[in-house]
């Protein structure tokens, strides 16, 4: 009898250990030593069966929806902006469904209506090219005349460059006068052509209910990079920049690399790629350091409007996750990285970042 009962107990130890996510998609019993749920790419614990697991929608097709799954395979995955990537391939449902052609198009429209882009009025010298070392003794932003920066959307976004710290092991809190500033500049966006051509657009999809709403939460929830400190956002991530692990992670965008080198903390040195997109501005591969910080490689639009940006990101965000979405702007055909993240049951925006 004593050999049976331990005989039982082991198993259900054994059970209790489970290292596959095998029916164990968005679980989290605090027990297996792996985990297969939204939270585990952050702790960094997932199965190392989770992405072929949890992360497909083979064999999910219709199943409830349950907020700590990283990726859904229902009828309201859509709506949520959860959806897996493969759901409309496998389940042929309402996950968008967006062709190459439609994202070309689309972008280019929202490209020729940013009214708020200032590229014509910025000069830079982009002097050395290659992929390393110093090769520009001199700044890439000669001219950036204060009122470039003075227009609806461009002025609510530089109310927000100093609501961040660079490091993402030390937490942060927003205050009311920071949320405040957030929505001021989520109000100025919303407003412009090019974010309801983006709108209307990911509605028909079924990809977003409101755009200002998903917009607030993919880019503004703040989460974990570091453990259990709260300290990153994908906005700071993309917009203003991080240091993680003796490097410069994200800073992806030309108003806050502007400020940064013209306070001096900042150091260009020199560029591998550009890509002219006419009097709206410019697309740079590039290599600098910030803060004494190295990024080896990186890149970002030069004068584009901030909702361009967003707008652009936010598409591909949500109808090609985690992939090179095509985008097209002046004619110029690239792509559109993105990356997700799980926290708390949400999908959010890890990083975006234009490919040339």
């Amino acid at each position: 009898m004593k050999i049976l009962l331990l005989l039982l107990l082991f198993a259900l130890g054994a059970q209790g250990q489970s290292t596959s996510c095998v029916g164990r998609c968005g679980v989290n019993d605090g027990v297996s030593t792996c985990q297969c749920n939204s939270l585990c790419t952050d702790y960094g614990d997932c199965c190392s069966d989770f992405v072929t697991e949890c992360m497909s929608c083979q064999d999910r097709c219709g199943e409830a929806y349950l907020y700590s799954k990283p990726c859904q395979c229902n009828n309201e995955c859509g709506s949520h902006g959860n959806c897996c990537t493969d759901y409309d391939e496998l389940c042929g449902g309402t996950g968008g469904g967006v062709t190459d052609q439609e994202l070309w198009d689309l972008i280019e429209q929202m490209f020729a209506a940013d009214m708020n882009s200032v590229g014509d009025q910025l000069v830079i010298d982009l002097q050395g090219q290659g992929t390393s070392g110093d090769l520009a003794p001199g700044p890439l932003f000669v001219s950036v005349p204060p009122e470039a920066l003075s227009g609806p959307t461009l002025s609510t976004f530089v109310q927000l460059q100093d609501n961040y710290i660079p490091s993402v092991t030390e937490s942060e809190v927003e205050d009311a006068t920071e949320v405040t500033e957030q929505q001021a500049f989520l109000d100025a966006v919303m407003a412009t052509e090019v974010m309801q051509l983006a709108e209307a657009f990911l509605q028909s999809k079924n990809l977003v209910t409101s755009l200002r709403d998903k917009l607030d939460e993919i880019w503004f929830t703040m989460y974990t990079r570091s453990g259990s400190i709260v300290g990153s956002s994908g906005f700071e991530h993309v917009f203003m920049g991080e240091l993680k692990n003796g490097a410069v992670s994200g800073f992806h965008n030309w108003v806050s690399f502007q400020k940064e080198e013209g306070e001096g903390d900042l150091n260009y040195e020199g560029y591998e790629k550009i890509v002219d997109l006419g009097t709206t501005g410019s697309i740079i591969m590039h290599h600098f350091n910030w803060l004494t910080e190295p990024k080896n490689i990186g890149s970002m639009y030069i004068g584009t409007s901030p909702e361009l940006e967003m707008a652009a990101y936010t598409v591909c965000f949500l109808a090609r996750p985690d992939s090179l979405c095509p985008a097209q702007m002046n004619g110029y055909k690239f792509q559109i990285q993105t990356w997700t993240l799980g926290y708390n049951g949400m999908v959010l925006v890890g990083s975006a970042y234009p490919d040339i």
